[in-house]
């Protein structure tokens, strides 16, 4: 199993999934990093391979939930004012409300990532320079959104119909025909919102480049770099449904530690560090966030299987924006499994990843297929 041809495919899949990863951004109730974990089997291969390397990952998304604050199924609170819409007893008149929705979401989504990279001849501190750019493509974005809630009860109307002298029930009656029209009106008005917000979009990601030092002594491996992803992707600042981001820039530096305790075992960790310029768009401020990716690695005669973990935390308010703090966390745990296709001399890492906890986020499942391959 462990064959020089297997170690520089899996190399290429360690460079690749290090720093830059198919990725999901508080804006939207998503963040700029992979939610479908960045390490794998990869994690067991050596880094003294230079040269060029390329891999192409498809993630199949499956949301079926968007959360709020608590991790429960998204309630959104709703208030504002009434108006009748013609005058009653000579004078327009106004009443407040306020009540809760329930925001239903499913969605489908498949992404394609083409990673490019080149790791140098040179050694630069007992390390190697990696560059690494990925390209990424959603094949297939199909959201339902359905906000449901029961119709707010109005205040009494006001000004109250006391004078001039009005036959009895007159005010009664005049709130009761305020109800059923503002009902009528505020359920057309979430069939409204659900329809502007249900749809399907294809189209290019936002593309990252990562610059990186990677470096081995002994049964240590690190990788330290910094990623910058650019807003590049399909995105309408009008649209209720992109695959772009925004028009914003995100830098996120981060290092990864692989260490082999024994020489069937690789444990692995990566923490990276997430900085937001501001939408110029909308002027959204999306929080700074951190991730940390957990995995452990046993390599077995048919190849290299493990566990993974993922926690990513937005540590800063969301500043600008209409949902207030809106501080995105999302905890997710999965396995993988990676092996040599031998024909073509490349590392096949099957992995899944499925959210335990998501709060001011989208929640779902990550199956993913990584063909990684040297050159």
């Amino acid at each position: 199993m462990r064959t020089p041809t297997f170690h520089r495919a899996v190399l290429a899949a360690s460079l690749l999934a290090g720093f830059a990863g198919a990725t999901q951004a508080a804006e939207g109730f998503k963040v700029r990093y992979p939610l479908s974990g960045s390490l794998g089997g990869e994690i067991v291969a050596p880094v003294d391979n230079p040269g060029f390397f390329a891999s192409v990952v498809v993630t199949d998304i499956d949301i079926d939930k968007l959360t709020d604050s608590t991790g429960n199924v998204r309630q959104q609170p709703v208030n504002g004012a009434f108006a009748t819409p013609a005058a009653i007893a000579g004078a327009v008149r106004r009443a407040s409300y306020s009540g809760i929705t329930l925001v239903d979401l499913q969605q489908k989504q498949t992404n394609t990532n083409l990673f490019l990279g080149y790791l140098s001849e040179g050694m630069v501190g007992g390390g190697r320079w990696s560059l690494v750019v990925n390209l990424p493509y959603t094949t297939r974005l199909d959201r339902k959104l359905t906000i449901t809630g029961a119709t707010p009860t109005l205040s009494p109307l006001s000004p109250a119909l006391t004078s001039p002298p009005l036959p009895p029930g007159t005010a009664a009656a005049a709130q009761a025909q305020a109800q059923a029209g503002f009902n009528t009106a505020y359920q057309a008005g979430l069939a409204a919102q659900s329809a502007a917000n249900t749809g399907s979009v294809d189209g290019m990601g936002d593309a990252e480049v990562t610059a990186a030092w990677v470096y081995r002594k002994d049964s240590l491996k690190v990788i330290a770099g910094v990623t910058l992803a650019l807003p590049t992707g399909q995105y309408d600042a009008g649209s209720a449904i992109n695959i772009g981001f925004g028009n914003f820039y995100t830098l996120r530096p981060g290092v990864a530690v692989a260490y082999n305790p024994s020489p069937s075992w690789t444990l692995a960790a990566r923490g990276a560090l997430a900085f937001n310029t501001r939408n110029r768009d909308n002027h959204l401020k999306s929080g700074d966030y951190t991730a940390l990716d957990l995995a452990a690695a046993y390599r077995s005669p048919i190849g290299v299987i493990g566990p993974h973990v993922l926690i990513v935390k937005q540590h800063e308010d969301d500043d600008g924006g209409t949902q207030g703090a809106n501080r995105f966390s999302a905890s997710g745990a999965g396995v993988f499994f990676t092996t040599l296709i031998p024909v073509v001399g490349a590392a096949l890492n099957l992995s899944y990843m499925k959210m335990i906890d998501a709060r001011n986020a989208l929640s779902g499942s990550f199956t993913q297929v990584r063909i990684s391959k040297a050159f």
